[in-house]
């Protein structure tokens, strides 16, 4: 029995002495902020800042304090974001900002391995990436060694890591290597799994945030109140049924009558004119109104193309000669016949109102006829209108995009 408690206190005083202090074979350069100030904040969106770095931020209204924040919102979440570029000292501010993306690695409470192995986390970094640590043992036991390797270089290691107590810090990784986070428990009664403990261990990393700056235009559309100018359409006829051509031989009337054609523009633009003439009780128009006619129509297919599809009726009379002389000599639309026609006016050339003269002759001795003539105007007569039009303006804006 004395054997067996000479052998153990052997094992113990050797297992003691062969875990010597790693931190006197490396250097490790760890250069931790106060404990609580790190604690405070580790679980925060923001890095830590220390208390000697130089402000440089501009003061902003609340106003502009709101839409940096917003700016700040966008960049962060969509990679890219426009800004005015009135703005640009939004840009300075956000700047000044020491803007970060702070990535969570691992928030987790893990028992310490019992088969002398460690257990190993690894984790992707880059060059210039913090990486905030706390490391807190809670169980009843000490751990023998914490360690956070990059690549194959030491970045932090604490042996012998005290019960009821918290390690907390942060690094600053010096090239792209994978970091690695080694728990050892090594021992012969903890082999055993005897004295084993409990860690709470959080990580977070901070990774700066290089953003690309770049003036661009962009066309940005704006409803503005323009002033238009609309050209109106107005039709005016006149149908006169009550003409009488006497005969030659009746010596109380007239057989030849001479009806001008007076048009005045008053101030409108004239775009034809026309009539048409029936020599027989047989002829007809249809002429509901001196707004609603055949006449009308007529015009709206000559003149504009319009799909009316209107045919004048034909008027032949043995006995009466009709003559139409065109003193403006304004231009002739194709379909036409010896009754009826329009004409549409040269606008380059100034003309006198009276446009023409429609001269009716009765050669016949002993019958009077009736006459009926229609006749018809168009003119464009300009109007102002005010309306909501969207406009492009060409607009200078600051493209803000992360450089991933």
């Amino acid at each position: 029995m004395q054997h067996i408690l000479y052998l153990s206190c052997f094992v113990l005083i050797f297992s003691c002495s062969s875990f010597q202090s790693l931190s006197d074979k490396i250097s490790v350069d760890v250069n931790l902020p106060a404990n609580d100030e790190i604690s405070s904040s580790f679980l925060s969106n923001e890095p830590v800042i220390s208390s000697f770095e130089v402000n440089n931020e501009r003061q902003l209204n609340p106003q502009q304090q709101s839409k940096l924040d917003s700016i700040y919102s966008i960049l962060i979440s969509e990679k890219e974001v426009l800004i005015d570029f009135e703005d640009r000292e939004l840009y300075d501010n956000l700047i000044y900002k020491n803007l970060n993306d702070t990535t969570f690695l691992t928030n987790i409470y893990m028992k310490t391995p019992t088969d002398g192995s460690p257990v190993s986390y690894q984790y992707n970094v880059l060059k210039g990436d913090e990486i905030y640590f706390s490391f807190e043992n809670i169980g009843k036991s000490r751990i023998e060694e914490v360690s956070i390797l990059e690549g194959d270089m030491y970045r932090f290691v604490k042996q012998r890591f005290s019960k009821k107590s918290k390690q907390t810090g942060k690094i600053r990784i010096i090239n792209d290597n994978p970091l690695t986070l080694n728990v050892i428990n090594n021992g012969f009664f903890k082999n055993k799994g005897l004295f084993g403990s409990n860690l709470k261990i959080s990580l977070k990393k901070v990774s700066p945030l290089n953003i690309n700056y770049e003036e661009v235009y962009d066309s940005i559309p704006s409803e503005q109140i323009v002033i238009k100018v609309l050209n109106d359409t107005i039709y005016n006829s006149v149908y006169n049924e009550s003409l009488v051509l006497k005969p030659i031989l009746d010596i109380t009337g007239k057989s030849e009558l001479i009806i001008p054609l007076d048009i005045d523009p008053e101030g409108k633009e004239l775009v034809g004119w026309g009539y048409w003439v029936s020599l027989n009780p047989f002829n007809t128009i249809d002429w509901f109104s001196n707004k609603d006619n055949d006449l009308i129509n007529f015009a709206k297919q000559e003149f504009f193309n319009s799909d009316e599809k209107i045919s004048l009726q034909n008027s032949v009379n043995d006995n009466i000669k009709l003559k139409v002389n065109n003193i403006s000599l304004d231009v002739r639309t194709p379909n036409y016949s010896g009754n009826f026609a329009l004409y549409e006016t040269d606008k380059k050339i100034n003309k006198p109102h009276r446009r023409a003269e429609v001269v009716i002759r009765n050669f016949s001795n002993i019958y009077s006829y009736n006459i009926k003539l229609g006749l018809v105007s168009v003119f464009f007569k300009e109007r102002e209108v005010y309306q909501k039009s969207e406009v492009y303006e060409k607009k200078k804006f600051i493209k803000l995009s992360i450089n991933e």
